[in-house]
């Protein structure tokens, strides 16, 4: 014999769906939008809590003049609740938009010249590695292993090495997108930590190496570079952000015509400055760029390297450039560091770099480079075996086991070398 339930429980068992219902959609109305993510959390939760507060009052009170016969008001009870919540919801969160203070864009944006903008110290960042039945820690991949630099508005840091050295690892890194072990990274004198503050996002911007992946095919351009105003800045008027757009377009030298065309539409080139402009349009002071170049024609290259170095001189932004190609780097850097296997070998001024190398990588990646000399094609270093695996480097000096020095010994392979100051701002990490 089934045992009936007492009115009330049953009206309290629905009354409590009834809130677990309105404090969800309170939640989704909240957090849906653009916008959404320029607010504060504080703000956040208070227009949750505002609008879930709404829903849960009317509730309430119709569970207090109904009680036991609640279960029959819910044909009418759920849609006002849900109604409710949708004007307080969305009415909450217009005051909110209304209240932010979106910061003006100055036209003659100008950052001050040699300011240091970018310290780098002792950065380490390592992929862990799961394996067994209980997928424990077995092994890291260490893709950074202590590296430090510094940066200064209106300068080009190059950043050079072999595929899978720790270059891109260092940029996004550098962005927040990639967790650091260790290490300390410091922008306008701010240290940062895990979670970047949205003044530091406006700030600091990055062109992806991947020309298709870095663009929505769906999207138009105008959509596609001012997405940075929208999603950091708050800004949904057209008006101004068609304007916005327009002016950086004319920057990189893309035609008012392209405006509302679609990503396939254009050659790698425009593409490449499509993205450019995107990253420019947010009035960024340090710019990471991946790869910006290799996709690209010599003729193609050329002239966005133009276009970059243009712009440096008149805003002063602040470069992290990484490409494998040393022509490109000799160009357009200020300092150069070549990096191996998570470590900077050599790190300095890029004339330096390039007429004095130190170190035995350097040496035999500058001895690499395209020439049409014999003489000087003749004395290129080939470096003999693999790159050694970053889970388990060698011990000591970890280009040892490629070195191709006479005067390479025992304690190359066992003592871990310091950097040599070869000049102020020359730095190789052989002591040999």
């Amino acid at each position: 014999m089934a045992i009936p339930i007492p009115p009330l429980i049953s009206s309290l068992f629905f009354f409590s769906l009834a809130i677990l219902f309105t404090i969800g959609i309170a939640i989704f109305i909240s957090n849906i939008g653009d916008k959404t993510q320029i607010l504060s959390k504080k703000v956040l939760w208070l227009n949750i809590s505002i609008t879930s507060l709404s829903g849960v009052s009317f509730l309430l009170i119709v569970f207090l003049l109904f009680q036991t016969d609640f279960i029959q008001t819910i044909q009418w009870v759920y849609p006002v609740s849900i109604v409710i919540n949708i004007v307080i919801g969305l009415s909450t969160k217009l005051i909110s938009y209304r209240l932010i203070k979106i910061p003006e864009f100055i036209d003659d944006f100008k950052i001050q010249p040699n300011q240091t903008i970018l310290e780098v110290g002792n950065l380490k960042v390592a992929f862990p590695i799961y394996g067994g039945f209980f997928r424990k820690k077995i092994a890291e991949v260490k893709a950074v292993d202590g590296i430090s630099f510094s940066l200064k508005t209106g300068e080009t840091f190059g950043i050079v090495g072999e595929s899978g050295c720790g270059k891109s690892t260092v940029a996004r890194t550098v962005l927040g997108l990639i967790p650091r072990k260790s290490g300390e990274i410091i922008f306008e004198k701010q240290s940062l930590g895990k979670h970047f503050p949205r003044e530091i996002r406006r700030k600091i911007q990055m062109v992806f190496q991947d020309l298709e992946a870095s663009l929505n095919p769906r999207m138009k351009v105008v959509d596609i570079i001012s997405e940075p105003l929208r999603n950091l800045y708050g800004i949904t008027n057209k008006k101004v952000l068609r304007r916005k757009v327009l002016e950086v377009m004319e920057r990189v030298s893309l035609k008012p015509e392209h405006l509302d065309r679609f990503p396939h539409e254009f050659s790698g080139g425009q593409k490449q400055r499509i993205i450019n402009a995107r990253s420019l349009i947010g009035n960024p002071y340090l710019i990471v760029l991946d790869e910006p170049t290799s996709a690209l024609d010599v003729s193609v290259q050329a002239k966005i390297l133009n276009i970059l170095k243009n712009l440096q001189k008149s805003f002063n932004y602040a470069f992290i450039f990484i490409t494998h190609n040393l022509a490109v780097v000799s160009n357009i850097a200020d300092k150069v560091a070549v990096m191996y296997l998570g470590d900077f070998v050599e790190i300095g001024k890029t004339e330096e770099i390039f007429t004095n190398p130190h170190h035995p990588y350097t040496q035999a990646l500058l001895s690499a480079r395209t020439d049409f000399f014999e003489d000087t094609a003749k004395n290129r270093i080939i470096l003999e075996g693999e790159v050694p695996s970053a889970i388990n480097p060698p011990s000591g000096c970890k280009f040892h086991p490629r070195c191709f020095k006479s005067t390479k010994n025992n304690l190359c392979t066992t003592k871990t070398p310091n950097y040599v100051q070869l000049s102020e701002n020359h730095l190789s990490l052989c002591d040999k």
